[in-house]
């Protein structure tokens, strides 16, 4: 499928997305327990169904496309400034968040250690665009390592809750996060360049839906309410804004360059 089809349906997926869970939200979401209300549990689960079929028929889009970047895209302004906004945000989120002590000490000790090289790494990829920095390829692994700790010691924390839409979200964006994360690990270190491009495009693409769908309602609701909805921390939720921006701008620098007619056979 033509670049400019995915694109189109990623901007009619992304807002529709980010609608149905606000619509969740508001009217089938009980804001005292997190938990569908009674008289809606069946539309509320429709929604979250339908929430994630849109991610699904993003995916499976994306793995259409024939646009191959023959490089990783060129630092620009808003990779910068996304990059700086992505360390800000790991940062806040690692030392404002506290968890259960269902999570071990060597697990909260890894994520610390990832989470801190991750800030550094940010930080040094944003500035990579301002003044000639040269980072080592294999430091590309790092946000990988970071949400793969993120993951075990969220879902350590959530496992002994009662399963909600905001954790199934949480979980699942942290997830989706970790699979873009590890094709960006593989595209600097030029791992499996024949078809990491798709694989990118498919988890970044759907990365961002499921971080807006989590985060924008979030902060939506809690802006309405004075903070009345909090079975997911700020913290983590602005977190999550900062990675689709991140995750957003840097799919879009990367296949904003022409197509090889090699790979693509004609024009993407």
């Amino acid at each position: 499928m033509k670049y400019s089809k995915i694109v189109l349906f990623f901007c009619i997926a992304l807002p529709v997305s980010v609608l149905l869970r606000t619509l969740q939200l508001f009217f089938t979401v009980d804001a005292s327990t997190g938990f569908f209300k009674n008289e809606y549990m069946g539309v509320g689960s429709l929604l979250l169904v339908l929430i994630f079929a849109v991610c699904a028929a993003t995916a499976i889009i994306c793995f259409t496309g024939h646009r191959v970047p023959d490089s990783p895209p060129e630092k620009n302004i808003f990779v910068c400034l996304s990059s700086f906004l992505m360390a800000a945000a790991v940062g806040i989120e690692l030392f404002a968040e506290s968890f259960s002590g269902t999570v071990m000490a060597w697990q909260l000790a890894l994520l610390m250690l990832t989470g801190v090289a991750s800030m550094v790494y940010f930080a040094a990829f944003g500035l990579n665009g301002l003044i000639s920095l040269r980072l080592p390829a294999v430091c590309a692994v790092i946000p990988a390592l970071y949400f793969i700790m993120r993951i075990i010691c969220s879902f350590t924390a959530v496992s002994s809750l009662a399963l909600i839409s905001d954790n199934l979200l949480l979980i699942a964006s942290y997830c989706v996060l970790l699979l873009f994360f590890l094709c960006f690990g593989k595209l600097y270190n030029d791992i499996d360049s024949e078809y990491n491009f798709r694989k990118l495009m498919a988890s970044g693409m759907v990365s961002v839906i499921l971080c807006f769908t989590q985060s924008v309602p979030h902060i939506i609701i809690n802006f309405v309410t004075s903070n009345g909805y909090q079975h997911t921390s700020n913290s983590a939720n602005f977190a999550l804004l900062a990675a689709g921006i991140f995750t957003a701008v840097f799919v879009f620098s990367y296949f904003s360059r022409a197509c090889s007619a090699a790979h693509s056979g004609g024009k993407a």
